[in-house]
């Protein structure tokens, strides 16, 4: 199904990052150089005592796999050559240990280019004869795959605001969960005929199909990386579900304003239960619940 990827802004990344280095080399050992006061040297972080040195990177997504490969080599390339500039300076900062290893630290690694790329360079600064690296120092790139799952989830809700690109489904996606859901299909059907034409009634069940499907991508996205918030944002859901059930629905006699009224309480509710969830998340996943309500209970509409 439907594939979701973390959005990150670069301020989250570097904080979340420096949780999962001091995870892997100890709270004491990892050490930061802050980039206001006249540049980075091409490293946020670095271990002394591992002699290796870290720059972490998220490129803006969604995006492709060949262009995020080729932003994370130019990014490579350029940090490296501030380290063969700066090179007195990192010696002090390293105390004098050479660096064996230097680390782009990116959510998501998923080109085998960026690793030729890494060897390349790792032979380019090996014959520069940089007096800060070891002779065997080594270019290298590391993903959260690298990263115990409960390190990650802890990490996630501590950030300012996780956000999640989820495309829509394929038509293959689609297709292939509309063969097994005919009676689903049905009941939107007959639910939404109560709110537009028959004329419109196929593409009401299709927006519906498709948010539901997107919705669901999204919450296994959370379930998987974030079980803290993925538990907050169901048990916001099935509460809305349980007062619509006891209730009945908000909004008045018509359709349209019985949805409005519905998704508006869903939406406030799961940000109210995850606060750090971006506001366009919390929209696809009330559109979601709200679309498989439709498909199951407990939401209808009066006939009009």
């Amino acid at each position: 199904m439907t594939n979701a990827v973390q959005v990150w802004n670069p301020d989250d990344w570097e904080l979340f990052s420096l949780n999962l280095l001091q995870h892997r080399h100890g709270a004491l050992n990892v050490h930061k150089i802050p980039a206001a006061h006249q540049g980075d040297f091409g490293i946020d972080y670095y271990c002394t005592k591992e002699a290796v040195a870290y720059q972490c990177y998220a490129v803006e997504e969604p995006i492709d796999i060949s262009t995020r490969a080729d932003r994370q080599k130019n990014k490579i390339t350029r940090d490296l050559a501030k380290i063969v500039a700066n090179e007195v300076e990192i010696k002090k900062l390293f105390n004098d240990v050479k660096i064996r290893h230097w680390i782009l630290l990116s959510p998501l690694h998923d080109s085998k280019d960026v690793n030729i790329h890494c060897s390349k360079k790792t032979k380019d600064m090996r014959n520069k004869k940089c007096s800060a690296l070891d002779d065997v120092f080594e270019v290298a790139i590391h993903d959260l795959t690298l990263f115990p799952a409960a390190v990650i989830a802890n990490g996630l809700t501590s950030i300012s605001s996780v956000k999640l690109s989820v495309p829509a489904p394929s038509t293959e996606e689609v297709a292939a969960w509309t063969v097994g859901s005919s009676n689903l299909l049905a009941n939107a059907h007959h639910k939404l005929l109560k709110r537009t034409s028959a004329e419109n009634v196929g593409e009401a069940v299709a927006d519906a199909t498709l948010a539901f499907l997107q919705g669901n991508a999204l919450l296994d996205a959370l379930r998987s990386g974030s079980p803290d918030l993925h538990e907050k944002v169901t048990v916001a859901i099935k509460s809305r579900a349980r007062r619509l059930q006891f209730a009945g629905p908000q909004g008045g006699q018509s359709a349209g304003g019985i949805l409005h009224a519905e998704l508006d309480s869903l939406i406030s509710a799961v940000l109210s239960a995850a606060p750090n969830l971006s506001n366009e998340n919390a929209e696809q996943i009330a559109y979601g619940a709200i679309s498989e309500w439709i498909m199951r209970c407990p939401l209808d509409f009066p006939n009009a």
